[in-house]
């Protein structure tokens, strides 16, 4: 009995050790709002920090490998649009779906920004050679299954999983403090 005391508290100890070596780097501060609205959006980008939006693109039309945004699609895309409006957004990126370029366009029209394409099967190298390279404000587009990659890459920790392929109200806002070495990452749902 003693012997598997020890070892169960050998390995509480290992773990807590390899979690404060992964986690030591930056600190990382999640908070769920809840429902968007144009003024927690303002409230949850700090003036003073690198930001990332991270969005997942619209509900779809059920046909093909690369389909259009449906009538409720295009009308969330509007909402994402007027939700921003007030937001002074830098860059614009978006996967080459139709979806995810379509969820962007009404915002990216508005603002007259260009929409850069990115790979999402080279998450790792679009963070470095692309997004680290930004400042101000950036809004991406994407998917269920790729979005929380890109976050997990973003913060250096794996603290994102998959999203339900029936949800499409997701907001993340990724504000890094570079001095502090802190995120604060807010999730909001429109």
């Amino acid at each position: 009995m003693m012997k598997i005391i020890k070892r169960a508290s050998f390995l509480l100890l290992l773990s807590l050790f390899s979690f404060n070596l992964t986690f030591s780097q930056q600190k990382v501060d999640t908070v769920f709002v809840g429902k968007a609205t144009s003024k927690n959006l303002r409230q949850s980008i700090d003036k003073k920090a690198l930001v990332y939006i991270v969005v997942r693109h619209g509900e779809k039309e059920n046909n093909g490998k690369n389909p259009h945004l449906s009538d409720a699609g295009k009308e969330r895309a509007k909402r994402l649009a007027q939700l921003f409006k007030k937001v002074k957004i830098q860059n614009a990126f978006s996967t080459d779906f139709f979806r995810t370029r379509e969820t962007l366009e009404p915002l990216i029209l508005e603002k007259k920004l260009d929409l850069k394409i990115y790979n999402p099967r080279e998450i790792p190298e679009f963070v470095k050679n692309d997004l680290s390279k930004n400042t101000g404000v950036n809004i991406i587009s994407g998917h269920s299954n790729t979005n929380p990659i890109l976050l997990n890459e973003l913060i250096q920790q794996p603290l994102f999983k998959d999203i339900p392929d029936e949800k499409f109200n997701d907001i993340y806002i990724v504000n890094f403090f570079e001095n502090d070495k802190k995120v604060k990452v807010y999730h909001l749902l429109y």
